[in-house]
């Protein structure tokens, strides 16, 4: 605790004195919210049918740990300073930037380090990347979700739609033969042509997306679901909902001040959405409705995929 400087020439009757008063003020403090992250290069392994073991570039955690596709998941509070340090342990120059947030796109080079701090007054779901090489770094893996929490519990933000269970949903592609193995093996990558034949969700393909907790939407019958959504991707992804209607409460980082009943929601690339669902009772599928996004590498139902479950 910071208090008043007391010099030795006072009394110890005056030094009691000047505690005890110091100890009647209150004090207000803000804990920030501090983070770490780490550019590693490595691989991510899409098992089932279709699957492979494709090189990647992502954020981590832990110094040395393998790439995150996604990224870490970011926290922050509405209004609480944050601070994200980026280390580059990678051979390239790389950058982050969180859309909407932070405006420094400037490199960190192989080997340094960099910090961006920022206070968000905005709850809601925001997409962090690397916008460096021409979509290149971002298509690698180096993207994830900044989270900005309400100051009250389980709400969409102050004073926001209220919600029972919430889940991330971090929507991918990859063109693995033409952009991933080329920049991997440090070669050329022809950006005009990009063809994706991976399609993913939080980095995993539908089997694993349709068995994973953090993904699934499932809840009691009745409960409200918060998903929020962040396309990272180069392509736009139509989330179908399948025998179920939701509630589309922000686009992009706008709340709307009408929400908007749908079944499919176009979430363009780069942009991110929340939703809202009561839950019914049932299992129902959750995927995209474009046939070749719903696979890996060509294997019907392992692309963008999961499930919507009322207990």
């Amino acid at each position: 605790m910071v208090g008043p400087h007391i010099t030795m020439r006072r009394s110890a009757g005056l030094r009691l004195l000047a505690l005890l008063s110091l100890s009647m003020i209150s004090f207000t403090h803000v804990w920030a919210a501090t983070y770490t992250l780490y550019i590693e290069p490595g691989f991510l392994t899409i098992n089932g049918d279709g699957g492979g073991v494709i090189s990647v570039w992502g954020y981590t955690d832990a110094n040395g740990a393998p790439p995150m596709v996604p990224g870490p998941i970011l926290e922050a509070t509405q209004g609480q300073s944050t601070s994200v340090e980026v280390i580059n342990n990678h051979n390239q120059n790389h950058n982050f930037v969180i859309q909407g947030v932070t405006t420094d796109t400037g490199s960190i080079a192989p080997g340094g380090r960099k910090t961006y701090t920022f206070t968000p007054s905005q709850g809601g779901v925001f997409f962090y990347r690397d916008t460096l090489a021409s979509n290149v770094n971002r298509e690698m893996g180096l993207h994830g979700a900044l989270i900005v929490r309400s100051s009250t519990a389980n709400r969409a933000w102050n004073n926001g739609p209220s919600y029972n269970i919430e889940r991330l949903w971090v929507l991918s592609d990859m063109d693995v033969p033409r952009w991933n193995t080329r920049a991997a093996a440090g070669q050329s990558v022809s950006t005009g042509t990009y063809r994706p034949n991976y399609f993913m969700i939080n980095g995993q393909g539908g089997f694993d997306g349709m068995h994973d907790p953090n993904t699934v939407l499932q809840g009691r019958v009745g409960q409200v679901g918060l998903v929020r959504i962040v396309n990272a991707g180069q392509f736009d992804e139509s989330l179908h909902w399948h025998g179920n209607h939701f509630r589309v409460i922000d686009r992009n980082g706008q709340h709307l001040s009408n929400f908007e009943w749908q079944d499919t929601i176009n979430v363009k690339a780069g942009q991110t959405m929340m939703v809202l669902y009561q839950l019914r009772g049932g299992i129902f599928p959750m995927h995209v409705h474009t046939a070749q996004m719903e696979t890996a590498n060509g294997v019907y139902l392992n692309g963008t995929a999961t499930l919507i479950v009322g207990n």
